[in-house]
């Protein structure tokens, strides 16, 4: 099996341009679509508006399905084949995009608020990922990344949301070894700090519930292979597992794309991925959301620590970086992405 996570022969500077070109796509299709969120709108053309704007702008594929969570729902909401749920008249929208550039990811999101006594809600989300952002380099640990989100959020009133967290990036990898919490935690002596090279997603989330999320039963819409090899029996989840492997990779997809392919209905792919479940070769991100009646806020940008520049947040402009040498054509020609757009 292919290690598609190996970054055998890219250079720093190839990698850093990965993960700019990649948030630059992020940052543009986020601000774009989010324009979108208005009461009645399909979820399914929002999710669908952003994952072909996506690929239309040069990406190479998805971080992840496109996600629109709304109100108490935090996360892990994709339209399933054939939704006909619909943007509501009141509330919080999450929405939250992945870009991959040869599986360089960028993970970004914004909360459009339907409801004028929850800005407030949405202000905290952001301000508290101000907050640990403002103390982030190389050397600092997370535990303390986390007491200052939960200290800003708590401010404002509301809740950060514990298992959700701020995660480490790599090549087809959307979680790595590192997470970033949202919530304060003891000293612990063997905590592993942040590193020049490492790549983060840094998310913020704010309820007006119980701050803990469960899962909402019956909701599986998004799953991600596991790089290890299975036994299959049955030829038409082979051709599933085969289409997957060569189109995703190791990272998350939605069942609704695999269900609009014109030879696998609806109830093929389900078979295959429950016989992908059952054999350890796939995973299941379940839709996740705090108590019922409660509102939850998502703010969310990715980061990358870097020698020479310092931190660089990849999903917020301005965008000014050249293609490396070594990736423009001939090996001569410079090009550069240019974009001051706020």
């Amino acid at each position: 099996m292919t290690d598609w996570t190996s970054e055998e022969g890219i250079t720093e500077e190839e990698k850093i341009y990965y993960y700019r070109k990649a948030g630059q796509i992020g940052y543009e299709v986020l601000h774009t679509v989010k324009d979108m969120i208005k009461p009645g709108v399909p979820i399914i053309d929002i999710c669908e508006s952003a994952e072909k704007m996506i690929l239309d702008k040069g990406a190479e594929g998805f971080g992840f399905p496109t996600n629109v969570s709304i109100n108490n729902i935090a996360a892990h909401y994709t339209s399933p084949f054939g939704d006909e749920n619909v943007i509501p008249d009141s509330g919080s929208i999450k929405l939250d995009i992945g870009v991959h550039v040869n599986g360089y990811i960028a993970d970004t999101a914004v909360t459009v608020i339907l409801s004028e006594e929850l800005k407030d809600l949405q202000k905290a989300a952001e301000e508290g990922f101000n907050a640990g952002m403002e103390i982030i380099q190389a050397g600092t640990l997370p535990s303390m990344v986390g007491g200052r989100i939960e200290e800003t959020i708590t401010g404002f009133g509301y809740r950060p949301i514990r298992e959700l967290t701020g995660h480490k990036l790599g090549r087809f990898t959307l979680h790595g070894d590192k997470r970033l919490p949202s919530v304060s935690s003891p000293f612990d002596p063997a905590e592993a700090a942040l590193e020049v090279g490492e790549a983060y997603a840094l998310e913020t989330f704010a309820t007006t519930g119980s701050g803990s999320i469960h899962e909402i039963k019956g909701s599986r819409y998004i799953y991600m292979l596991l790089p290890r090899r299975i036994a299959i029996r049955n030829p038409v989840s082979r051709k599933i597992y085969s289409t997957i492997y060569k189109k995703y990779k190791t990272l998350p997809f939605a069942e609704r794309w695999l269900s609009s392919y014109d030879q696998f209905n609806r109830a093929r792919v389900r078979f295959a991925i429950r016989e992908l479940l059952s054999n350890g070769g796939a995973i299941v991100y379940p839709t996740l959301a705090d108590e019922k009646g409660s509102y939850v806020a998502q703010y969310e940008h990715t980061f990358v620590i870097t020698e020479n520049d310092g931190v660089i947040i990849t999903t917020k402009p301005p965008f000014k970086f050249e293609i490396p040498e070594s990736l423009s054509e001939n090996g001569s020609e410079k090009k550069s992405t240019t974009s001051d757009e706020e």
